[in-house]
């Protein structure tokens, strides 16, 4: 029996519960997993790993579920016995169980057919299924829908309950489910009706730019790009993102939400909604280029480039620095190994985009002279950016090499001896030249003259080249002038009378400015010789501490160091040799030590090389002679030092005695003019200006009077209405002047106001018609015509003052009289003593000192007729002159001056404990002080700027 009609008749069961069933649990599983997914949605929206997590392990979970239960219902349609078991025992459960058995039946029997006929048991088995009430099957599963519609209404009520709340959280939240490092996958719109604006930073000082939203822009670093719009969906907490940082929008109170962006590098930005830790963008995206402020471009005028210091004595630097946006310090900087000096050449006005400039540096800086390798010369420049710091531009350099130790002293040394040869060749001439006869003796002086004149030269060029950096000055160079002025006197004697004893008279002033310029020359050289011997002691203190360095093991900074201290004491060495007979000695002595420090070096013996250079440097730091002549110890016998008396003159010493006697009597006068200046003062007594003070008021009111219709100041420079400006100004203060009691003010600012109002009247006349520049000139004659009246009566008022004084201090006056004569004698005999003989004085310096002398003597009269403020007068006149003679060509011959070659004063006054003034005395010192040595045309303008700082 075909056993497929019992399966069919099952199938069709099947078939009829499913037809009914199916539809209602298909919209409840979908409804179902709506729900699951909106619920998910919700709960990942949170956007935690927490809720994420969560929300994905129950979406995942109803999935799995739904599958599983497909995969079932798949397998229970093949299952004959489940079927009937569901269907038909659910309706009729004796039927059921029936069924089943009979089931069981037909697949027994079709297994073996000792159980039974299969065809009797299929038989059995239609006929119970044929039995089934359809109508019954239909009614059960009718209900069964019934169950799931319910189910699925329940599921789509809440899964539309979710979304209806407000759908985009659904989509938001799957977004922000679905999002990988932080990302969600979609982008979503956030704002709208957008408006973006750059402000450039403050210091561009530009104003604010309204930019397209979303089109590419190009702003300066640190701009401020505002974004302002309008929230698409409420309650979500937006930012500005470059996907990285990100700044977030905040309520500006009127419906709109707007977020400021700080420009740094180049980005693209756009607006996004943070979700925990998802963010979700808008696709819209700002793409912003930033433009960065540039470093300063320095350009320094031949840079690169080498420049040796013994060719080049003066460097001049020009330089032009530009930047982007504004320019705040430039620099000289000066490097020399792990050395730096920074010097500040400008600081530009704010804005200033461009500086030029220049500076000049000479071979006697400071920095050149403590280093002895090669400098690095730069000019840097600092902008003025707040935004990423100030910045750096650089020029390139220009390398400058220091000459060696010692090599512009030796270099003015040979100088001097070609001088000194050339005068050695004008005495070998003369020498040799026979006594004229009556009819050569204008051949004979035209030829002393050009020998003479040749000799000059050679000396005039050596005291005026730059050797080096240094220049002949001080007492080499006073001493050179005064002979040469004494072989000028000696040639003029000659002339006027060419006889033997005249030629013979020639020769011996010949001789003695020879003799006198050796002298002068190897005291030069001494100094020179001991100052370069210091320095190099210095480097030998260097090489010992490198071979220290070298002792402990520290090979790589000190060996460095050991060869540079090296060569710079092997230069310097050479250099000293050639400084005179000092020079030569202790030339040999480094010589002789070096090699010292060479053998001990080259075995390795830090040591011993370290007390090498430590002898040398002791021995440097006292350079005198190894060994004395004439009787005399040097110093490796242990004497001390002592004059050399194998000088043929003594032109050294007698032209330090004279700068000594000068400086001296420079000193002496200036206190004696102080001290006039201060018995006038005493004499001026309060109550003689009082008098005055009342009739002084109403002059100063006439002033102010007569100037009220001038022009305030702020007109052009160099127009009658400033030039009456001026005028209005000095006026007014004359009459402040009169006021407080001032007179000396308000003769000299009235003096001030005649003279500008009279320019002002000048001006005027020039205008050509011009309306304002004549009625200024018009104006400032009638002032000053008022004005001439006040300034005589200010003026006669002074004079009476000052007689008054001066009837006072008489008796004072006389002995400061007495004491002027003195110092006049004391000129008379310093000009005197220069005139003559290997001390001989400049030309310049004589001059000088006798229009110092002739000042003092009218001093001294003026003094001793009372005259006060005329005597002080001169005085300072005289003063004036005598420290233009003391500064005449004193200026350093080198580093002889370091050693204290130039006495200081040993005489101070030092005052009693109860002598204290106070500020006000300070204040009368500083006046005295800076009116007393100021030129007396000077004077009062001096003094007021004094008492304008003091105020």
């Amino acid at each position: 029996m075909d056993n497929e009609a019992p399966a069919l008749s099952i199938a069709r069961l099947r078939s009829v519960w499913d037809a009914e069933v199916g539809p209602s649990a298909r919209r409840a599983l979908t409804a179902a997993a709506c729900a699951g997914l909106f619920g998910a949605a919700h709960v990942a929206r949170v956007g935690s790993p927490l809720a994420r997590g969560l929300a994905g392990a129950g979406l995942a979970l109803l999935l799995a579920a739904i599958a599983a239960r497909a995969v079932l219902v798949r397998r229970r349609r093949g299952d004959a016995r489940r079927t009937v078991r569901e269907i038909i025992g659910r309706t009729d459960e004796a039927l059921g169980a029936a069924t089943l058995r009979a089931l069981t039946l037909a697949d027994r029997a079709a297994a073996d057919d000792r159980v039974g006929s299969p065809e009797l048991a299929g038989l059995h088995l239609r006929r119970l299924l044929g039995r089934a009430s359809q109508a019954r099957i239909i009614a059960r599963a009718r209900q069964a829908a019934t169950r799931w519609a319910g189910a699925g209404l329940a599921l789509g009520a809440a899964a539309l309950a979710a979304a209806a709340i407000e759908p985009s959280r659904v989509v938001e939240g799957l977004d922000v489910l679905a999002a990988r490092g932080g990302e969600a996958p979609l982008d979503l719109p956030w704002i709208e009706e957008v408006e973006m604006t750059a402000a450039p930073p403050e210091y561009l000082h530009q104003g604010a730019e309204e930019l397209l939203p979303f089109a590419p822009t190009m702003q300066p670093r640190g701009t401020v790009i505002t974004v302002r719009g309008r929230p698409v969906r409420a309650g979500r907490a937006l930012v500005l993102t470059d996907g990285g940082a990100e700044v977030p929008f905040v309520d500006d109170g009127k419906g709109a939400v707007v977020a400021r962006w700080t420009l740094g590098e180049s980005t693209t930005l756009q607006a996004a909604a943070r979700f925990g830790r998802v963010r979700v963008r808008q696709a819209d995206t700002q793409r912003v280029v930033s433009i960065p402020d540039d470093a300063p471009r320095v350009t320094l005028e031949g840079a690169p480039r080498t420049v040796k210091l013994l060719d080049e004595p003066s460097i001049p630097l020009r330089y032009e620095i530009t930047d982007d946006h504004g320019l705040r310090e430039v620099d000289l900087v000066l490097r020399a190994g792990a050395k730096e000096e920074r010097r500040v050449l400008s600081r530009p006005a704010a804005d200033a985009k461009v500086d030029r400039g220049g500076y000049e540096l000479r071979a006697r800086d400071p920095f050149f002279r403590r280093t002895y390798v090669p400098v690095e010369v730069r000019i840097e420049a600092r902008d003025n950016d707040p935004i990423e710091g100030p910045k750096w531009g650089r020029s390139e350099a220009i390398l400058v090499v220091p000459p060696q130790v010692g090599e512009p002293e030796a270099r003015r040394y040979a100088a001097l001896v070609k001088a000194r040869d050339a005068l050695t060749d004008l005495l070998a001439d003369r020498i040799g030249q026979k006594t004229p006869e009556a009819g050569s003796a204008a051949a004979h002086a035209a030829h002393e003259a050009e020998v003479q004149a040749t000799a000059r030269a050679a000396v005039d060029a050596a005291l005026s080249a730059d050797h080096g950096g240094l220049r002949v000055r001080g007492r080499i160079a006073s001493l050179a002038r005064g002979q040469l002025a004494r072989l000028d006197a000696a040639l003029a004697a000659e002339r006027k009378s060419t006889t033997r004893a005249a030629h013979q008279g020639l020769l011996d002033e010949t001789e003695g400015a020879l003799l006198a310029f050796d002298a002068g020359l190897r005291g030069l050289g001494h100094r020179d010789a001991r100052a370069v011997a210091q320095r190099l002691a210095d480097v030998a203190d260097e090489a010992a501490a490198a071979a220290e360095l070298l002792g402990s093991g520290d090979r790589e900074g000190g060996e460095v160091r050991l060869e540079a201290a090296v060569t710079v004491l092997g230069g310097g060495g050479v250099e000293l040799g050639k400084l005179g007979e000092l020079g030569l000695d202790l030339g040999e002595i480094v010589a002789n030590d070096l090699r010292r420090i060479a053998r001990a070096r080259g075995v390795g013996d830090w040591l011993h090389t370290e007390l090498s250079a430590r002898d040398l440097a002791a021995r440097l730091r006292r350079p005198e002679p190894s060994f004395g002549g004439g009787g005399r110890g040097g110093v490796e016998s242990g004497a001390p030092r002592g004059p050399d008396p194998g000088d043929a003159s003594n032109a050294d010493e007698s032209v330090a005695q004279s700068e000594r006697d000068l400086e001296e009597l420079a000193r002496d006068h200036a206190a004696e003019t102080n001290a006039v200046a201060e018995e006038l003062s005493r004499a001026s007594r309060p109550e003689d200006v009082a008098a005055l003070r009342e009739e002084a008021k109403k002059h100063a009111e006439a002033i102010r009077e007569a100037v009220r219709d001038l022009p305030q100041p702020g007109a052009a420079p160099g127009s009658a209405e400033s030039a009456a400006a001026a005028g209005r100004e000095q006026a007014e203060a004359m009459a402040g002047a009169l006021e407080q009691g001032r007179p000396e003010e308000a003769v000299t600012s009235g003096r001030g106001a005649m003279r500008s109002l009279g320019d002002a009247k000048r001006l005027g006349a020039q205008a050509g018609g011009f309306f304002p520049e004549e009625r200024a000139a018009r104006e400032a004659a009638e002032a000053q015509q008022a004005l001439a009246e006040e300034l005589a009566w200010a003026e006669e008022a002074l004079r009476k003052l000052r007689q008054a004084a001066a009837e006072r201090a008489r008796d004072g006056l006389g002995k400061s009289s007495q004491r002027e004569g003195s110092l006049a004698d004391r000129a008379r005999d310093l000009r005197k003593r220069g005139e003559r003989g290997d001390g001989r004085m400049p030309e310049e310096t004589l001059d000088r000192l006798d229009e110092a002398e002739q000042a003092m003597r009218d001093a001294q009269r003026a003094l001793a007729e009372g005259d006060g403020e005329s005597g002080n007068e001169r005085q300072r006149d005289a003063q004036r002159l005598l420290e233009m003679s003391s500064s005449e060509d004193q200026g350093q011959e080198g580093d002889a001056e370091s050693e204290g070659e130039r006495n200081m004063a040993r005489k101070a006054d030092i005052p009693d404990k109860d002598k204290h003034k106070g500020p006000e005395e300070f204040r009368r010192r500083v006046l005295e002080g800076l009116g007393g040595t100021s030129e007396p045309r000077l004077r009062e303008a001096v003094k007021r700027y004094a008492e304008g700082l003091l105020k």
